[in-house]
Formats: structure tokens, C-alpha cells, sequence
């Protein structure tokens, strides 16, 4: 592999390809706070964009080689772009330099006391856990984590002043494998991405050289109730296991939920959380184990969780008056089940989800899957597949998701047209309904647009 050190010494003017998705913002906004010149290329332009723009960037709509200023002196690209790009065409041509965002992202962090949490689902609220009570705490850690976050201000990166980082550390595309941590956090380890692994071995293995990367005497926290965790780090003798199961060295016990909080215990000590489910719960206990060993104590782990209310669309409340509102990230069936399970265990009446489902190879190899993860929602509304990176497949839409689900009885609706589906929504919902948007496309839009006619009928009722 070629050596990624000091990739950035000399450099002035960088352009970013695909600089609209959320891990390639986070190094844009890292590079502009150091005073690089940065411009970037998207094919759609977004409210990431837009922010980009108001800092100074010069954002172009679509890849084409003329978005490259002559100046540029290194490009950094998104996995999810092709080969044959025209902009990457054009620094070939040209003898630019160019690097994958993993590989910038590792130039960045990895001579600093690294802390780089993976797994397939809950490393983004993981990782923004523990970069919040590091940043209470006093630690000024530089971070870089895949959502948005409020005490980022509203951001996705942060320069710190200090040894430390704290990154989200993603399996996509064998990303994580450029990063040497010094804790490797490994929140579950599940199928996906089947677009770039063979089969669930695969990601294994990727996972046991993401742990081999790691510094001399890292430490790895695993979920020890994930059996695939537990496999992978079977021979790794510095390594934490945590979870529910008796068997943990770190074990979860007598949980509460009381109105919208969490309470419970790892081993002798007691978390209190904003935030509901049981992946919370592991999510932060995960946490927990990181901070602790920068001797972080419990009531001060407590005391900034306190204000920790969850990372942008994971589960985020967007809407409450008669009806609850949420925008929702998931976009696997682990993650659907996760989030449906949560809103279930603190809600007792119905729940409407309108599914977008994210690439059609995704939604071609789980659907039988995504349609028993919505067993928790009483009525089910399939949007028009996010396609991405991808092409359409023949015969694959979110139709098939459908077929597979009312087979158990349930009716849910496969309906393409997004004025129709905002109508139907609006037609059936009733007061104490939960309405969740979910997915990893542009379906938080349709939610926006959804809230904004709720709250136009609610002015019109109030009478003059």
C-alpha cells in the first residue's frame, strides 16, 4: 500500500469529488478550518452543500472535467465515484495527485492518540458519544463522524488541539483498513454492502484487518452478544466484551425506560441517557468503556450525556402536536428492527413508517428480510428506491418489499409518486399516531415537506 504520510505538506488547492456526502464534507470543513482553498463537485447539490458554499467553498453541480481549477494540486474522491470520472480522468491527465477520502482521513488522524469506532450499524451515535463527553470533558479532540451534530454546530468535523481523535471508522469499500487506532471500537458486524463483499466471511475478515491495523497494544471493545463480534476477536487477548449477556466482562443489567429516558447499569455503575432502545443502550456502553480509559469517570460520563440527544435523522424528532413527526436514518433491517423496537417499547398506539429503500442491490438482497423488520409498524408505506451509486436492476423497487410484507396479514403500500404519498399520509393519520420516515436517501426532504403541511393545516383551523 503507498504511504499516505504527509500527503498534504505543500499542498495549497484541493478539490473534492463527491464532496456532498457526509464523510467527505467533514474533511472539506477540516480542510477549509486549516486554511486550505477547497472546491468540489456533486451530482446533486443538498443542504451539505449549501453550508459548504456559505464557508467558501466553490461547489459544482455534476462531475465534469472543467470543475478541476487549473491550480488544484490534489483531488480527494468518494468511494461511491467510478473510475472512469472525468474528474479523476482529468487529474490523470494533468499528473494530479489524487487519494480516496479513506486515505486523506488516515493522513489526518493517525499520528494522534486515535480512538476509530466500526461496525455495520450504530458506529455514527457511538462515535458521537464519545467525541461529546471528550469535548466536556475538556479533551479538544479532532473528530470526524458520518451525521450531523449539534454540538459540531451542526457539523460533521472538528479540529482539536490536542493528541487525540475520535473517528467513525466505515466498512464501506474497506475504508477503515487506512486507519492504525489506538481503541478500535466494533459495535456489530452484520451483512451489507454485498455490492463490494462476497458474503458475511468477507466482511469478517475485513474486520479482523481492520483490527490488525490497529497501534501496539491497542485495546478492542466488542458487543460481546453479537456472535460475530465475539468471533472475530476470540483469539485477541486485549480486548472488552460488552452487552447483556451474562458472559461479558462489561454486562448490562436492570434497565428502565421512563418517559423518553434510559436508565441502567455496566456491572456496579449507572448510566442515565436522552435516548431510547436497547442499540442505544449498547451504543453507549460502548462509549462508556472507550472514555474510561482516559480515566473519565462515571458522573462525568452521566453529566454529559445529560445533554446528548442523538445525532441528526437517527431517530430524530421533528414534529409534535397530536402526532409525533420522526426522521430516521436506518437503511438496513437490523437498524429498521432496531429503531421499531425502541418507538414500540415507549409507544402503545399505532405506528405509520414510510420506508425509502437506499440502492437496489441493498434492496434486492434483503427484502424478504425488510419486510419482517416492519412487523412492529401497523401500516407501511414504500417510497421509490434511492438509487445512489447505482444503476436501476430490472424487476427491483420497493414494490417487492411490499408483496413480501402483506403477506403476513398487514397491508402496506408501494407508491412512487411523492405528492400521492404526502395525500395518503395526510388522509389516514390520526392524534397519537407516530409517523417515521426512514432511510439514508433524500427521504428527510419528503419528511420536511410532510411537517410543513401538518403545520400549514393546523394554522388554517385556528379560526380569525
Amino acid at each position: 500500500m503507498e504511504s499516505t504520510k504527509n500527503v498534504f505538506d505543500g499542498i495549497k488547492n484541493i478539490h473534492l469529488t463527491g464532496i456532498g456526502g457526509i464523510g467527505m464534507s467533514g474533511i472539506a470543513e477540516y480542510l477549509i478550518k486549516k486554511g486550505y482553498k477547497v472546491t468540489g463537485s456533486d451530482i446533486t447539490l443538498s443542504g451539505i452543500t449549501k453550508r459548504l458554499e456559505k464557508m467558501g467553498v466553490k461547489i459544482y453541480e455534476g462531475h465534469k472535467e472543467g470543475n478541476l481549477p487549473e491550480e488544484t494540486e490534489l483531488v480527494i474522491f468518494t468511494s461511491a465515484v467510478s473510475e472512469d470520472n472525468e474528474e479523476l480522468q482529468k487529474a490523470r491527465k494533468k499528473n494530479i495527485k489524487f487519494i480516496k477520502r479513506s486515505e486523506a482521513l488516515g493522513n489526518i488522524v493517525n499520528d494522534k492518540f486515535l480512538i476509530a469506532v466500526s461496525g455495520t450499524h450504530g458506529k455514527t451515535t457511538t462515535t458521537a458519544m464519545i467525541a461529546k463527553v471528550l469535548i466536556d470533558d475538556k479533551f479538544d479532540p479532532t473528530v470526524f463522524v458520518g451525521g450531523n451534530l449539534d454540538f459540531l454546530d451542526g457539523g460533521s468535523s472538528r479540529i482539536g488541539k490536542s493528541d487525540i481523535a475520535v473517528v467513525e471508522a466505515d466498512e464501506y469499500d474497506r475504508s477503515f483498513h487506512q486507519l492504525n487506532a489506538d481503541i478500535a471500537v466494533i459495535t456489530n458486524i452484520d451483512s451489507d454492502h454485498l455490492d463490494i463483499y462476497k458474503n458475511l466471511d468477507e466482511i469478517k475478515n475485513s474486520f479482523r484487518k481492520f483490527i490488525n491495523n490497529t497501534k501496539k497494544d491497542a485495546l478492542i471493545i466488542g458487543c460481546g452478544d453479537d456472535p460475530n463480534v465475539a468471533e472475530v476477536l476470540k483469539d485477541h487477548s486485549n480486548s472488552i466484551l460488552y452487552g447483556f449477556d451474562e458472559t461479558n466482562e462489561c454486562k448490562i443489567n436492570q434497565t428502565v425506560h421512563i418517559k423518553g429516558k434510559t436508565a441502567f447499569m455496566i456491572n456496579d455503575d449507572e448510566v442515565m441517557l436522552r435516548v431510547i432502545g436497547n442499540h442505544n443502550i449498547l451504543n453507549s456502553t460502548a462509549a462508556y468503556i472507550a472514555v474510561r480509559e482516559l480515566k473519565i469517570s462515571n458522573d462525568r460520563f452521566n453529566e454529559s450525556m445529560k445533554t446528548f440527544t442523538g445525532v441528526k435523522r437517527r431517530l430524530e424528532l421533528k414534529f409534535d402536536n397530536g402526532i409525533k413527526v420522526f426522521d430516521d436514518y436506518a437503511h438496513h433491517p437490523a437498524e429498521v428492527t432496531a429503531t421499531l423496537s425502541a418507538v414500540r417499547g415507549s409507544h402503545k398506539g399505532r405506528i405509520i413508517t414510510v420506508f425509502q429503500p437506499h440502492l437496489f442491490t441493498r434492496t434486492r438482497d434483503f427484502y424478504m428480510e425488510f419486510a419482517k423488520s416492519f412487523e412492529l409498524t401497523d401500516e407501511l408505506i414504500i417510497a421509490k428506491i434511492y438509487p445512489a451509486r447505482e444503476k436501476p436492476i430490472e424487476g427491483i423497487t420497493g414494490e417487492i418489499i411490499v408483496k413480501e410484507y402483506n403477506k403476513s396479514g398487514k397491508m402496506g403500500f408501494y407508491i412512487e409518486d411523492r405528492d400521492e404519498l404526502i395525500s395518503r399520509l395526510l388522509k389516514i393519520k390520526q392524534d397519537g399516531d407516530v409517523i417515521i420516515f426512514q432511510g439514508a436517501g433524500d427521504i428527510t426532504a419528503l419528511c420536511d415537506q410532510f411537517v410543513k403541511k401538518v403545520k400549514s393545516k393546523i394554522k388554517l383551523s385556528i379560526p380569525l
